[in-house]
This record gives structure tokens, C-alpha cells and sequence, in this order.
């Protein structure tokens, strides 16, 4: 070291230019106390690196820094010593390069490497490496994690500083390059074409647009281009854009559960057998580069894979994906992407507890949030995307007008329609442990219908399916009793208008040929019709049979009728096309001698379509409702809307 020298003085006087960027703004006296010794070296950060950390040195020419630690510019270099890792996995015995450039530079050198001069001071500083990282030197003599070389720090060169470190310090991986290092790892054959690093880093989704004024350059070059000595890229990944998951942003914090490419490539094809879209129909999505298909597997592959942790205050208890705040069907759908770990005071219709991070192994910790690498999803594709529907009467029917003022695919039907909604409330005896009644309780129960009234005959009405798949539904029609609309706290039981609905249904999906209207509703080809699970005995019809006046699975009396249709498996997938869709269509089939016996006349409030993971298999009817207890006392909230 015949050009170090030791100096010891009470503040150690620097040009104005070297002080550090992102240090602290106390007193000079402070930052360069005569406790904390410094050492000056008559040459430049290179020279010095080559003197005091020869490996390092090498590393850094090999790959071309060098050039920028000789030049005017003022750096920071914590210098790993030698011996502290192994040089032939950067050099080779002749000096050439025997790694990949790229990761060299932003992992290795530029992890060690920071613009302007920073000393070891009483206090901690936070900055900027040059490969954007958050750089940490403690007041303590760390550099991250590394401990600082307790006597080499503080080396003032002519244009910067140094400071010998133990050991290299680790390269801090941000989630979107987690996935990068998590497909270099993976052994999977085909992982080229089916992974969601291939979906993610697909040039046509994933464009870097250098920000001139925010990167640093060093004169220009013999045809008078800039040359740069380090690059700032504004990212633009359309796909995590639009999933509000910029996983390669420093300052945000992101959980990612990141598939291997064999869970990928499973759970993409499970998605692609349900978006099996109309051929004529499966074009290029407008914004994507892929076909409908194409575009929507990935995207359902990819639902649930990432949760903002600055979003969710009670990680601990439930998550909420970034599919929560962008979701795709409605405001109905967020709770699809709420899961919950423990079991919460008021857990949602449908849903169950799932502890999905349990599932996932172990974190990996990254700069901008925890990874979780998975050989298999921790959700089902039904939990996931392939979800239940449920359509209400009032959104879903189809009343648009054809040519003459007639109704398309509704008839026979009034058209003003009766909204209602309401609570409907009964007391319940609550019993002992010896089964003797010491009290009562009230049970209420919401409900909203549409009172389709006939004009004359039988009613036919339809209503649009919007955003199925190409999957196996069971399907249920839920409708309310005809005496909800009697006023029946002031009649008895028995003056209530108990007559069943009789019906057939019908499903209507939009046949393939291009060249038909593609308005909604236009349905030139009938679909199959559902078989019904009980026949009414002596009909050839499918014929569909409500209860009527009818009671709930505890014997007490019930409201809403849900009546199972049987199962259905669409053809084509309608997911995100409002201008096609499917379409069921409910027919009244009461003769009019069967008035007295039967109701043409129905009161519905939703259709309810179940996935179903597998093949569709025979629908069990419902038992015939148990008859009503006595006593009952009934009282009711009921609005029209």
C-alpha cells in the first residue's frame, strides 16, 4: 500500500462534489469525527480497487467497468476482499468474461457500486446502487448485511471513496426478477413456450423506455452518441399493468406466489379447455397480442398470483389479491379474490376457509416483497376463475323489442313488470337441552323477484348468460311462491295461493355461423333443451315442477324456491363478450283447464349456474317439502322496488 497513507484529523475536508447524495445533512463535525479514521489514495477508484482488491478489480475490467471507475465521475465501491468468492465463476485464467454480461454488471459490480461519495459516518445512510437497489451502511460498519473492514474505509481517491467489505454483498432479487431466476432454475421440458416467465417476458408485453434525465452518461462516443454509465428504464409490462402488479418497482411491496412451469403449464391448459371460443369469434383481443383464447387462459392462469401488501392491512386473517381491486365481471365478483385464512365474524356466501400461504412453502424474501416458489397452485380452478354465477331476473332478462313492437325472445308477458324485494321474517320455538321449548327466535330471509304476468296463456321468458365458459353447469332456477304476493300476514295458511309453477326450460347458445347478427339475444340456432331430473308422471315434456307452498330443509317455512335444472355444458366460452352470450329461456305450460291446479303466472329472482369440475352427472331431485309446522307466527318487511 505505498500510496495510502493514514490521516487523523477532526473533520476530513472534502470537495463539495463528493459529499453523499443520499446521506445525512448534519454538521460536518458530526459526519467526519476525528473517532473514525480515514485513509487517502493519491489515484483513482480503479487504481485503487487493482491495489487493494484484485479480484474484484479483475471482475471489473473483464466486463468493461473499469473504464467508468477512471473517469471523472464520483462513486462509492465496497470492494469485496479476496478470497471472499470465487473468481472463476467471472473470469477465466486469460481475464475473459465467463458469465452472462448482463448479470454480472447489475448483480455483481453495480451491487457494489454507488454515484458520489459516501463515508462511514455515526449515522445510517440509505441510497441508490447503480443497478437501482436500496443501498443500506449502517452507523455500525455494515454495508447491508456485510461487515466493513474495520481498519480500510474511508479510502478517499480522486474520484471517490472506498471501503473494503468481508464478503460480497448479496444481490437482492425484486419479485419480477424472481421469476426470471425461478425459470433459470426450473428443469421443466418445455418451459420456452408454457411458464408464466415466458407470458410475463414476452417482448410484446414487457417494453423498457430509457429515461435520459434520470440515467448518467459520460460525454459521447466517435459518432456522437451518449455513453452511458448507468441506464434508468420506466418498465411498461402490460400484462402486471393491468393486474395493478407492477412487481418490478423498488418502492412497492407485493407478495407473488410464482408457479413452477409444470403448475403453469397445468393450470393454463385446465383454463384453456374453458375459453374455447367460437372460431369465427377467437380474433386477436383488443390491447392484447393474443387471440381470445390465448388471452384469457393466461390471464386465468395468472389470477390470484399476486397481493399488494400495502392493501392489506389484515394479511393475517385474509388476503385480497390485486384481482380485488380490477375485477372483471362486476362489482359482485371481488369476493371471488378474498381468501381467508381463519374463519372471520361474517364469512361471505360460498366461500371457505383457505389458508392459501400455508400451502406454499417456504418465503423467499426479495427487495420489493416475499416470493412464494409452488410446484401446485394452493387454489382450485373453480376457486380461482371458473366461478359460480348467479344472474339476477332484474339484470339478466331479455327484453329487448324486435321489428313491430314485438318481443324477441320474451312473449305472451305484461310489460310492466312488478320489482319486489323484501325480509321475510317467522319465529322459530328455540329448545332446551331436553328438547322443551323455553323461547322463540326470529329467522328472517331477503328476498326480490319479478312478477312476470301473462297477457294471455302461458309466459315465455329468457335471460342472457353472460360470461360463461365452455364448462359443465349445474343449473337452478330460484323462484318465490305466489302467495309473497298475497297479503298473507292477514290470511290464513290455508287461503294462501299455493299453486306450483309449471315449466319447461331451455338453453340458447349463438350458433357459429359468422355471417348471422351478432346482436344480443339473436340466437338462430335453439341449444339443447335440459333434461328434467323428475319427469311429471304421463307428460312426454320435460316438465319442471316448483313446490309451491313449501318449507325449508329444517322443516320451517322457506321462501325462496331453488328448483336444479340439471347440468349443461356450453359449447363455446361467452367470457367478456356482452354482445354474444348464452341464454335460458323459461316456457309456462299450464293448459287452461289447470289454472285452478297450477300458476302461469311466475314469480322469479335468479338463475344460479354451479361449475363443475368433471363430468356432469345425474341431478338428484330435491324431496318433497315437509309439511309445515303449526304455529308458526309470521310477520314480513315487503317493498316493491
Amino acid at each position: 500500500m505505498n500510496n495510502i497513507k493514514n490521516t487523523f484529523r477532526a473533520g476530513f475536508v472534502m470537495a463539495a462534489g463528493l459529499i453523499a447524495m443520499f446521506s445525512c445533512t448534519d454538521t460536518w463535525d458530526d459526519h467526519y469525527s476525528s473517532s473514525l479514521g480515514s485513509l487517502k489514495f493519491n489515484g483513482t477508484t480503479m487504481q485503487a480497487l487493482e491495489e487493494n482488491a484484485p479480484d474484484f478489480a479483475k471482475v471489473v475490467k473483464a466486463y468493461g467497468f473499469d473504464r467508468e471507475l477512471s473517469s471523472d465521475n464520483t462513486y462509492t465501491v465496497w470492494a469485496p476482499a479476496d478470497g471472499s468468492f470465487d473468481l472463476s465463476e467471472y473470469v477465466g485464467q486469460n481475464g475473459e468474461r465467463v458469465a452472462d454480461s448482463t448479470e454480472v454488471v447489475t448483480q455483481f459490480i453495480k451491487n457494489h457500486i454507488a454515484l458520489y461519495s459516501m463515508s462511514l459516518t455515526p449515522n445510517d445512510q440509505k441510497f441508490s446502487l447503480l443497478n437501482k437497489k436500496v443501498g443500506i451502511m449502517s452507523a455500525s460498519g455494515e454495508f447491508g448485511h456485510v461487515k466493513i473492514d474495520a481498519e480500510k474505509h474511508n479510502i478517499s481517491c480522486l474520484n471517490g471513496i472506498i471501503h473494503m467489505v468481508d464478503a460480497p454483498s448479496p444481490y437482492s432479487y425484486n419479485l419480477f426478477e424472481m421469476i426470471a431466476k425461478q425459470y433459470k432454475d426450473d428443469t421443466t421440458e418445455g418451459k420456452d413456450t408454457l411458464s408464466l416467465y415466458a407470458y410475463l417476458y414476452d417482448d410484446r408485453v414487457n417494453k423498457d423506455t430509457l429515461i435520459e434525465n434520470k440515467s448518467v452518461s459520460r460525454g459521447v462516443d466517435e459518432d456522437g452518441n451518449k455513453i452511458w454509465v448507468s441506464k434508468y428504464f420506466e418498465k411498461n409490462n402490460t400484462v402486471l399493468k393491468n393486474f395493478d402488479a407492477r412487481l418490478y418497482e423498488e418502492d412497492s411491496l407485493f407478495i407473488a406466489i410464482i408457479p413452477s412451469a409444470k403448475a403453469w403449464a397445468e393450470r393454463y391448459k385446465k383454463a384453456l379447455s374453458l375459453v374455447k371460443f367460437n372460431p369465427s369469434e377467437d380474433t386477436r383481443a383488443a390491447g392484447t397480442v393474443d387471440s381470445l383464447t390465448r388471452h384469457y387462459a393466461n390471464s386465468f392462469a395468472m389470477t390470484d398470483l399476486f397481493y399488494n401488501k400495502n392493501a392489506n392491512e389484515y394479511w393475517q386473517d385474509s388476503l385480497k389479491s390485486t384481482n380485488y381491486y380490477t375485477s372483471w365481471h362486476s362489482a359482485a365478483d371481488w369476493p371471488n379474490h378474498l381468501y381467508y385464512s381463519v374463519m372471520p365474524k361474517y364469512l361471505p356466501r360460498d366461500k371457505e376457509i383457505n389458508d392459501i400461504l400455508a400451502k406454499c412453502g417456504e418465503p423467499i424474501e426479495c427487495s420489493n416483497g416475499t416470493a412464494y416458489i409452488v410446484d401446485e397452485y394452493p387454489f382450485t380452478a373453480i376457486e380461482q376463475f371458473f366461478y359460480k354465477m348467479t344472474y339476477y331476473v332484474t339484470e339478466s332478462l331479455v327484453n329487448k323489442l324486435g321489428s313491430g313492437d314485438t318481443w324477441t325472445y320474451t312473449k305472451g308477458v305484461s310489460k310492466t313488470f312488478a320489482y319486489r324485494g323484501g325480509t321475510f321474517s317467522h319465529r322459530l320455538p328455540v329448545y332446551d337441552e331436553d328438547g322443551i321449548a323455553i323461547g322463540d327466535t326470529v329467522r328472517r330471509q331477503t328476498y326480490n323477484y319479478v312478477d312476470f304476468i301473462p297477457t294471455s296463456g302461458n309466459i315465455t321468458v329468457a335471460f342472457n348468460l353472460a360470461n360463461t365458459l365452455s364448462g359443465t353447469y349445474d343449473i337452478y332456477l330460484v323462484v318465490a311462491p305466489m302467495w309473497m304476493k298475497q297479503d298473507y300476514n292477514n290470511l290464513s295458511v290455508a287461503d294462501w295461493d299455493a299453486r306450483p309453477y309449471r315449466f319447461t326450460a331451455s338453453i340458447f347458445e349463438r350458433a357459429n355461423d359468422p355471417s348471422k347478427p351478432k346482436e344480443l339475444g339473436q340466437f338462430p340456432t335453439k341449444g339443447e333443451v335440459l333434461n328434467n331430473p323428475t319427469p311429471v308422471a304421463g307428460e312426454k315434456e320435460n316438465i319442471f315442477l316448483s313446490k309451491g307452498l313449501f318449507t325449508d330443509d329444517y322443516g320451517f317455512l322457506g321462501v325462496n324456491d331453488t328448483i336444479s335444472l340439471g347440468s349443461y355444458t356450453f359449447k363455446n366460452a361467452y367470457y367478456g363478450r356482452p354482445e354474444y352470450g348464452a341464454m335460458l329461456q323459461i316456457q309456462s305450460s299450464v293448459l287452461s283447464s289447470k289454472r285452478k291446479e297450477f300458476s302461469n303466472e311466475m314469480l322469479i329472482g335468479s338463475i344460479i349456474l354451479k361449475p363443475r369440475d368433471g363430468e356432469a352427472k345425474e341431478v338428484v331431485a330435491a324431496p318433497a317439502a315437509a309439511k309445515m309446522r303449526k304455529g308458526n307466527e309470521l310477520t314480513t318487511s315487503n317493498k316493491s322496488k
